[in-house]
């Protein structure tokens, strides 16, 4: 039920981020000690949210309003999208536009964190989308292969593009502390396609792996030349089922 529930959320391109959120907490392992720094929830949050999942059913928490915590990450999130991610939260813009007073934000966050925590929360509900559109298309572990190419394309190809640029793709190429979430969110791509390319016994799932993390870290390059990386991205499938051990 829960896998269900999370699946509907996903494929609602209309649902409210924290609505995903809530979804992804629910289904998640309870004996995965990641999920609360990965939602940028905190373990008390998705520790409740389990509980209430539960308790009262997916389909009620998912209804439930946005506490005063996700009210405060979806606004900070509108204001990165707007400012195409180039520049930092706001405090004074967040309490104006959120209605909700900078002393009650500052008690919550400083302005760096409220940052992390936005761009975080986004790298795992693209993650989370990306891994259902692949899981998904098939049940065949070679074609799976071929389905990372094809939710890549559609991802570049759609109106999210853009909003997941200016949340995901901050480079991860200094030694900034920010910049460890990106480095964090590549990892967890490579370790899902590293799985894929195991399942299906290519000889290197690590080079599958490398592509995949490659194509979502320079995915504005493949956006420029969309009908010619998709083309070159099949023909490095082919190449690498056919190397299978």
């Amino acid at each position: 039920m829960f896998a269900d529930q999370l699946a509907a959320a996903l494929r609602d391109a209309r649902a409210r981020d924290y609505v995903t959120i809530r979804a992804i907490v629910a289904a998640s392992d309870e004996r995965d000690e990641r999920v609360p720094r990965l939602t940028a929830m905190g373990r008390e949050f998705v520790n409740d949210v389990r509980h209430r999942a539960r308790a009262g059913g997916v389909a009620a928490l998912l209804a439930e309003p946005p506490t005063l915590h996700e009210r405060v990450l979806e606004s900070a999130t509108r204001q990165i999208v707007a400012d195409d991610g180039r520049e930092l939260v706001t405090m004074q813009r967040l309490s104006r536009d959120s209605g909700i007073p900078r002393r009650t934000l500052y008690n919550l966050y400083a302005a760096t964190a409220l940052d992390a925590a936005c761009r975080r929360r986004s790298q795992t509900i693209w993650r989370a989308r990306f891994q259902h559109a692949v899981l998904a298309a098939t049940d065949d572990p070679k074609r799976r292969l071929f389905a990372v190419v094809d939710a890549l394309d559609a991802w570049v190809g759609s109106n999210r593009f853009r909003v997941d640029q200016a949340l995901c793709a901050r480079p991860a190429i200094t030694d900034r502390p920010q910049d460890d979430d990106v480095r964090e969110h590549l990892a967890e791509i490579d370790r899902f396609a590293t799985e894929l390319g195991a399942a299906a016994r290519l000889a290197s799932p690590s080079a599958f792996a490398a592509f995949v993390a490659t194509a979502v870290a320079g995915a504005a390059a493949w956006y420029d030349r969309r009908a010619a990386a998709r083309s070159a991205s099949i023909v490095f499938v082919e190449r690498e089922i056919a190397r299978r051990r």
